[in-house]
């Protein structure tokens, strides 16, 4: 089953989101040689995820540590969710823990969207309109906090997308307000996780999505409404200010189609995905870079063999001069598998160094994470949607 960037927001409603899952440990060590760019590292699965858990569902690591969530396991028909977190070692990646929510019951779909920041996790409920705080102790992973917007009900989709970076998480919620949309900011305190802000857009309205896709780095989010302006879609930048959140710039690219439909940041690098590109629908990445000036578009993406209904943007990562960019084709693409590109700065600007795939894809870049020199791309539709992550050097 197709995942489509409505989905997550329909699945509130009772819509199943194509997301899979998948269980256990890595399946193969680092080579001790550096390998060449793109060279697969590892396949991830978890240790109890069966056929239709959309293993994959989404994706997210932090130096050698990662999430991957399930968010339709135990099964495809009451969709609970788990998130599995895995850790790489000498010998490979290993699954090290399994998390779940301690209320979640059927329909939340925990796991629709993960985040990590070093040993802190943040889980997304979609349905449950709320989100998972996990910490690692001495113990293990334990859940410190669950998160809900201030004025957020169970319909808002609250938990459709996370973002965390340091002791600061950002949660879209973009069915509130008549799907405009809103996007919450927590901060860790000696008090526990407490909500300090409440972003939306200075132009935003009803159907917007706004919090769509969150992301952040330091002091700096970036919110996405990639159904702002008729589905062309828009960007939204904050930084926190000693008077508190505040907007510094909004985005948007040439010729767009969903814009916003996924966003990431490092440091002073933006890139933003626009899968139903206008022009040829086969989809468009735009980097930006914050200068003295403001945020100025610097390049604009695209996979060196895509073609129309690729969804290219569909999910984007970047770690300092390295960005990884998904397409995630519709049904009616020739591409169906999915694939992921690779891109780096150069002193000319950005180029493409890669294109990924895996040997047994189903929505092969339906989610995409990098740390470093590692890239994870998520598959779960692969095998029979039990779902794959794949893991491979940057």
């Amino acid at each position: 089953m197709r995942t489509s960037r409505i989905a997550s927001l329909v699945a509130v409603g009772g819509i199943v989101l194509p997301l899979l899952a998948s269980t256990a440990s890595a399946v193969t060590a680092s080579p001790r040689a550096a390998p060449p760019v793109g060279t697969r590292l590892a396949i991830l699965k978890g240790s109890d995820t069966v056929a239709g858990d959309n293993f994959a569902s989404s994706v997210a690591i932090s130096g050698s540590t990662a999430v991957v969530s399930a968010r339709v396991h135990p099964d495809n028909t009451n969709f609970i969710g788990r998130a599995y977190v895995f850790t790489r070692t000498g010998s490979g990646w290993k699954q090290v823990a399994e998390l779940k929510g301690p209320d979640v019951i059927a329909g939340d779909y925990f796991g629709n969207s993960v985040a990590i920041s070093g040993t802190t996790i943040v889980v997304g409920a979609v349905a449950a309109s709320r989100a998972c705080v996990f910490t690692k102790t001495a113990f293990g992973w334990t859940q410190v906090a669950e998160l809900k917007g201030s004025d957020t009900v169970a319909a808002d989709s609250f938990g459709n997308s996370v973002a965390i970076s340091g002791t600061t998480a950002v949660v879209g919620a973009p069915i509130h307000a008549k799907v405009a949309g809103r996007a919450y900011v927590f901060t860790e305190t000696a008090a526990g996780w407490t909500q300090t802000a409440e972003l939306k857009g200075t132009d935003t309205v009803a159907g917007d999505e706004f919090g769509f896709s969150v992301a952040i780095s330091g002091t700096t989010a970036i919110v996405g409404a990639s159904g702002s302006a008729k589905g062309l879609g828009r960007a939204y930048v904050f930084t926190k200010t000693g008077a508190g959140w505040k907007q510094t710039t909004e985005l948007k690219g040439s010729h767009m189609g969903l814009f916003g439909n996924s966003v990431a940041i490092s440091g002073t690098t933006a890139v933003v995905g626009a899968p139903g590109y206008v022009i040829d629908d086969a989809g468009r990445a735009y980097v930006f870079t914050r200068t003295a000036s403001g945020w100025k578009q610097v390049a604009e993406l695209k996979g060196s063999d895509t073609v129309a209904g690729d969804w290219f943007g569909y999910s984007v990562a970047i770690s300092g001069t390295t960005a990884v960019v998904s397409a995630n084709p519709l049904e009616s693409s020739p591409n169906t598998i999915g694939r992921a590109y690779l891109f780096t700065k150069t002193a000319t600007g950005w180029k493409q160094i890669a294109e990924l795939k895996g040997p047994h894809m189903g929505l092969f870049g339906n989610s995409v994470a990098i740390s470093g020199t590692t890239v994870m791309v998520g598959a779960p539709n692969a095998n029979n949607a039990a779902g794959r992550t794949y893991v491979f050097d940057a």
